[in-house]
């Protein structure tokens, strides 16, 4: 018999959805067990395309740059490099400053503590500074005194240059000398003949 209605001959159920109840016939209750699974099987499916609505789609251009890309790999081998150095530099400033801190400290356990503690405090600020700076200034200094050796070395390359160039005119305007009929002069020929001999000589 019905559950919802006393003149109904066959049994009703309601079930449960997510958009509201559904009413349906009940032959067996294997047939109201085979919905119940559809059911819950579709909430399932429903789940999980929210699940994939939120995940990010595949960027394969970035995929391929990250796996394949000469230059990716530099930026990275860079940024890594990068990052040790300051580390390092960091870690010598604070090497640095506990050196001073404790030379500070002696000098103001032998004078007056109440004088040293503003002075000792104004130094701790400095020294990181200073030394900071003074890294720098030696870098450049460096940096400019490589520069001008270079720029020295390109001077002297360029005037070897013209002198090879010039010479090298000279010889051959004196072998390239010829008379009316054609023949090569051989006045030239020969002053370059003798140079050569009291050079090696």
């Amino acid at each position: 018999m019905c559950r919802y209605s006393r003149n109904c001959p066959t049994d009703h159920r309601l079930l449960r959805s997510r958009d509201g109840f559904i009413l349906f016939t009940v032959a067996d209750s294997s047939m109201a067990n085979r919905n119940r699974s559809e059911t819950e099987r579709g909430v399932k499916q429903s789940d999980r395309n929210n699940a994939e609505g939120s995940k990010k789609p595949f960027n394969k251009k970035k995929y391929r740059e990250q796996k394949y890309s000469n230059k990716f790999k530099v930026n990275q081998w860079e940024e890594k490099r990068k990052k040790s150095i300051l580390k390092g530099f960091y870690k010598d400033l604070k090497k640095e400053e506990k050196a001073a801190n404790f030379k500070f400290s002696r000098k103001s356990n032998s004078e007056n503590p109440e004088d040293d503690n503003s002075e000792s405090s104004n130094k701790k600020a400095k020294i990181p500074f200073f030394s900071a700076k003074q890294e720098y200034l030696k870098k450049k200094q460096e940096k400019d005194r490589k520069k001008e050796e270079l720029l020295k070395a390109q001077e002297e390359r360029k005037k070897a240059l013209e002198k090879y160039k010039e010479k090298k005119m000279q010889t051959y305007k004196q072998l390239s000398k010829k008379t009316k009929k054609g023949q090569p002069v051989m006045k030239g020929r020969m002053e370059l003949l003798l140079e050569k001999i009291q050079q090696s000589t």
